[in-house]
């Protein structure tokens, strides 16, 4: 399967169900991952230094610990994300997402993503990915628009505590679609069992949740969020 090729099946259908590895048990994320292969969701892995958001998270040996088939959805909420982008690709990232405002060269940090071999299908690439904060506009990506593969639109930023902005997210994915229409678009932060079903119906090619997927028995809350998502 080509890079295309895997854009192509994210954006086909209904949104795709991105689940977040580390709100599993960090002493049992092997059933973790074996849960989220029984549902062929993506696997997340927010990626933090304690710099950008207040959270200190995991690196590239913890993705390269998750042996799985599942489609690796890397985001690096991170200072100078371009500089680790290599280790994360060789750990078996599929995807990888970099904030926009922490990067100083996006167009290079994206063209390195494209040039990077992936670790799991040597005939793939690796999508290139960016995400923005809530209050960034997505004019910001018009320069870069032609090499992005992937757009993250946060709901919740760094700077935003537990403030929603859930309600700009339709204006926001219909201006990515603008911008290209092939883009998959993802939405990020805030996402609840109870809301899901109003993301999905915003039209994002993907949904991605943490905490909501595995408090309380992750099986249901899963299957619950997936049919939320199919309607």
């Amino acid at each position: 399967m080509s890079r295309s090729a895997l854009a192509d099946v994210l954006r086909s259908g209904r949104p795709k169900l991105s689940v977040g590895i580390l709100a599993a048990d960090v002493m049992h994320f092997g059933a973790a991952v074996e849960l989220l292969e029984q549902f062929d969701v993506l696997l997340h892995l927010d990626v933090m230094d304690g710099r950008v958001w207040p959270k200190i998270t995991a690196g590239a040996p913890i993705l390269a610990g998750l042996r799985t088939r599942l489609v690796k959805d890397v985001h690096l909420l991170i200072e100078e994300p371009q500089r680790h982008i290599e280790d994360f690709a060789k750990a078996g990232a599929d995807i990888i997402s970099l904030s926009v405002e922490r990067c100083g060269d996006v167009a290079a940090a994206l063209d390195l993503i494209g040039r990077m071999t992936n670790a799991n299908d040597p005939a793939r690439g690796i999508l290139r990915g960016v995400s923005l904060d809530p209050a960034t506009p997505v004019d910001v990506l018009r320069p870069v628009a032609e090499r992005i593969d992937a757009a993250v639109l946060l709901a919740v930023g760094p700077t935003t505590g537990k403030q929603e902005f859930i309600a700009a997210l339709p204006e926001k994915i219909a201006a990515v679609r603008a911008l290209r229409q092939d883009i998959v678009v993802f939405v990020d932060g805030a996402v609840t069992k109870e809301n899901i079903g109003r993301l999905a119906a915003m039209g994002p090619d993907g949904i991605v949740t943490g905490s909501a997927a595995f408090a309380g028995e992750p099986a249901e809350n899963i299957r619950y969020m997936l049919e939320q998502i199919r309607g």
